[in-house]
């Protein structure tokens, strides 16, 4: 029972909100008078220029040789460009999670997204507001009547708290017909975002029926090492049990899907070479 909880807790966390990328702040700005970047405005229009410096409101941005000043509020991201392309780099199209746990960042209204795991998990995700987010999803294993899949419900609350530090708590359930009781998980987040990637930490409490309570420890971050290229890592440790699942891996993006490849090691002494096999797939809408 011990080795079930966490196997099917971390299951479980793929099914929990994404989010979308929020309004920046000034220590996610790099200064750089050398560098070209892309502003992209709140009403979508775009500045090409180069960064001259940033205050607590506004940033000094050189266009077509002046210099003007744009407050940061007014600002949705700072997009980089490619060294080899000299293309502007798009929007992360899956900064909700790491690899299977959520961030702190939340969706924005009316924006959702459909991710599938293993080809055998399916899961949608809608924001209804700025702050909160619903996400169900179910498995698709064949050979398995339909009541005896795996179905998943979550919810999500999380915003900024100030810049680019966000705050997350939430909550889901999941059960199947092999299963006697449901599993229910809570957690809490947190994540700070630095533009081109972002570090999130956590707990998370979970357990079934009468079971007594498990706790994790959740950390990792993700960075964007090319335009579409980006490398994640997740990793939890259990205490009661005094064993750890960590994992990392690439990901792999376009302006509205990404694709995730990674290995999980369930376990610290565990002798899996790279590990086991991940494999996602993420369409935003």
């Amino acid at each position: 029972m011990k080795l079930f909880i966490p196997i099917l807790f971390i299951l479980s966390l793929a099914f929990l909100p994404a989010q979308s990328y929020a309004q920046i702040s000034k220590s996610s700005v790099v200064v750089d008078s050398t560098r070209t970047v892309v502003v992209v405005l709140v009403d979508d229009n775009r500045l090409r220029g180069e960064i001259l410096s940033v205050t607590d409101e506004h940033i000094e941005l050189q266009v077509a040789g002046s210099s003007m000043r744009i407050r940061l509020d007014r600002i949705d991201i700072i997009l980089e460009l490619d060294d080899i392309t000299g293309r502007s780099w798009f929007k992360n199209p899956n900064q909700s999670r790491l690899l299977i746990s959520p961030t702190a960042k939340p969706l924005e209204r009316g924006t959702g997204y459909y991710q599938n795991i293993y080809v055998l998990f399916s899961n949608v995700a809608y924001a209804f507001t700025d702050n909160f987010s619903v996400t169900g999803g179910l498995s698709m294993i064949p050979g398995v009547a339909i009541d005896r899949q795996l179905y998943f419900l979550s919810a999500k609350y999380s915003g900024s708290v100030s810049g680019n530090h966000y705050m997350g708590v939430g909550g889901a359930v999941a059960s199947a017909g092999a299963f006697n009781d449901g599993l229910m998980i809570g957690f809490a987040n947190y994540t700070y975002d630095f533009g081109r990637g972002g570090l999130t930490a956590g707990v998370n409490a979970f357990g079934v029926s009468d079971e007594t309570g498990t706790v994790s420890i959740m950390a990792g971050g993700d960075y964007r090492i090319s335009r579409r290229i980006a490398f994640v890592s997740e990793n939890h440790y259990f205490p009661e049990v005094r064993e750890g699942v960590y994992s990392y891996g690439l990901r792999f993006m376009g302006e509205q899907i990404s694709v995730d490849l990674a290995f999980l090691q369930p376990g610290f002494d565990a002798d899996l070479g790279f590990g086991i096999p991940y494999l996602d797939f993420v369409f935003n809408f």
